[in-house]
């Protein structure tokens, strides 16, 4: 025991063992005395927003213990250790409850954070050592480790994260490492190898920015068993955390899913993801345009903390088919793996990433810091320009890292093709509706009138492709309005031209395959050929 801690103890007990004090009296003198000396020791007391949660920061140490259901068995060891009060004792419980109702009403305002922050103001990006400190990481030469609290930066350390000495400096190791991925010759959309492994190297570092991009692009891994899709995120867990969180979705688990996204960052992985789950595609499309989760704050009727998670979502699997509806897959990046021919043990891969740790995570750090330079540098330039893609935030990043790293001028705009490329081959891969759609398009009736440019209104083209999914045996669900939704998806544009016209107070549609020659629809529904 400290010399600290022995006095502390001793006069703790001088106070509840003063017989002139009633005891409520002892109660609140010995709260006082708590209290007083805590912050002298330079504790804080945190109102965790959103949501009104509450906090403690030891002075001592700077951990982070959160007064709740979990976490306060952890301010309770610290009371008996510091002050001789144990939790079953009155005086453990009022002191426990008043700590409580302090934190609540004075504690300072602040958002605590999991792995990483990035302030857009100051354009600073903060990351947790996992130690009680952080590194602080603004783009000049010279990383700073900072206490937690600096510039109003908490982290909570509740994602199981482990500290290590880093050794920042680019040693050449990192990205090699860690891209090492059995990736398909060709994707089904046309990607690249490279082009794969420039997608992962992006997404990788995009972990640093979660505040940056509010639309978080999911990473979607799909590969035969044996690829590797999973161990490839998992030993860049093992460099940012010094451990692997695999979890797996479940058909019943869907109030549970903003606390396990909060309590995962930087990566919610989710392995062997291949049943369909009905809950996930709503779920994941929330998320990934910004959702929040409200739950009943424990111990209240009517009260409510929001929930708002920042963690990055990566799913390994062979038969994702809970993530190809369009508007869930339109957030996705896809990348596809091949089995492998050779194979070394996950044990021995694991061991030495976590051998290598302080060079690889001195490294990420390394890279982070330089991007962060290059976003002060290039701020302007980037927030002025206009992105033709749908990831508009990961284009930008994807930018300022191509700079970084190297790589070419144009070699971002062919990036962001292919991961467009890829996400309407994977969306497409089972969906009967575009070959129904290329069909009809292609179709001849017995008197050799062509579908190609025919003036028809939407229920006339959606019993047209009723009937040849019936006659396919290809379940249609399908009515007039769904179809004039699925006609405007970006994924058909590659292959089908839609055009519209109204026609007494109708509107009809022509249809035609990409590579026709361009018949524009003129007044009064007439055509010409462009």
């Amino acid at each position: 025991m400290s010399v600290d801690a022995a006095e502390t103890r001793t006069k703790a007990s001088r106070i509840i063992n003063n017989t002139s004090l009633n005891l409520r009296s002892k109660h609140v003198a010995l709260w006082n005395f708590v209290l007083t000396n805590e912050i002298t020791r330079g504790t804080q007391f945190l109102n965790a927003q959103p949501g009104g949660q509450t906090y403690v920061v030891l002075g001592h140490n700077q951990e982070v213990i959160r007064c709740g259901a979990r976490g306060g068995e952890r301010w309770h060891a610290y009371m008996n250790a510091m002050y001789g009060v144990p939790s079953f004792e009155s005086f453990g419980r009022w002191c426990y409850e008043s700590l409580r109702a302090h934190a609540s009403q004075y504690g300072l305002k602040a958002e605590l954070r999991r792995f990483s922050a990035f302030d857009q103001a100051t354009r600073t990006t903060y990351v947790s050592s996992y130690n009680g400190r952080m590194w602080k990481l603004d783009g000049d030469a010279g990383i700073s480790e900072e206490s937690i609290g600096e510039d109003g930066i908490f982290f909570a350390d509740d994602d199981g994260g482990v500290a290590c000495d880093v050794e920042i400096a680019n040693h050449g190791l990192l990205i090699d490492r860690l891209t090492n991925m059995n990736f398909t010759p060709m994707g089904l959309g046309g990607a690249t190898p490279e082009q794969q492994r420039m997608a992962f190297t992006v997404w990788m570092f995009a972990l640093a920015f979660p505040d940056l991009m509010p639309t978080k692009p999911l990473l979607l891994i799909e590969g035969a068993p044996a690829s590797g899709k999973t161990t490839a995120p998992t030993l860049l867990q093992f460099v940012l955390q010094g451990q692997k969180k695999p979890m797996q979705l479940q058909r019943n688990k869907e109030d549970d899913f903003g606390v396990v996204l909060l309590h995962s960052s930087p990566i919610a992985l989710f392995d062997n993801t291949d049943a369909y789950i009905d809950w996930v595609p709503d779920a994941v499309c929330a998320y990934a345009t910004g959702a929040k989760w409200k739950r009943r704050k424990l111990y209240t009727d009517d009260e409510s903390l929001e929930i708002r998670p920042h963690a990055f979502i990566c799913v390994a699997s062979k038969n994702p088919a809970s993530f190809r509806r369009e508007d869930t897959a339109d957030r996705c990046i896809v990348l596809r793996l091949e089995r492998r021919t050779s194979f070394r043990r996950p044990e021995r891969l694991e061991q030495e990433i976590l051998a290598d740790r302080p060079t690889l995570l001195g490294e990420y750090l390394w890279y982070v810091n330089r991007i962060v330079a290059e976003m002060r540098s290039t701020a302007v330039e980037f927030a002025e320009l206009d992105e033709t893609h749908r990831m508009a935030d990961f284009a930008m990043l994807a930018r300022v890292i191509g700079r970084v790293i190297g790589w070419p001028e144009d070699a971002v705009d062919g990036l962001m093709d292919a991961i467009t490329r890829e996400r309407d081959a994977f969306i497409n891969e089972e969906d009967p509706f575009m070959s129904l759609l290329t069909r009809w398009v292609d179709y001849r009736t017995n008197r050799g009138v062509a579908n190609r440019g025919r003036l028809m209104t939407l229920q006339e083209l959606n019993s047209d492709l009723l009937s040849l999914a019936q006659a396919a045996q290809i379940d249609w669900k399908h009515t007039a309005r769904s179809l004039k939704q699925k006609l405007q998806s970006p994924h058909i544009e590659r292959e089908v031209r839609v055009e519209s016209c109204i026609i007494g107070n109708v509107r009809m549609y022509r249809l035609w395959r990409v590579e026709d020659p361009h018949i524009q629809i003129l007044d009064g529904g007439s055509t010409e050929t462009g």
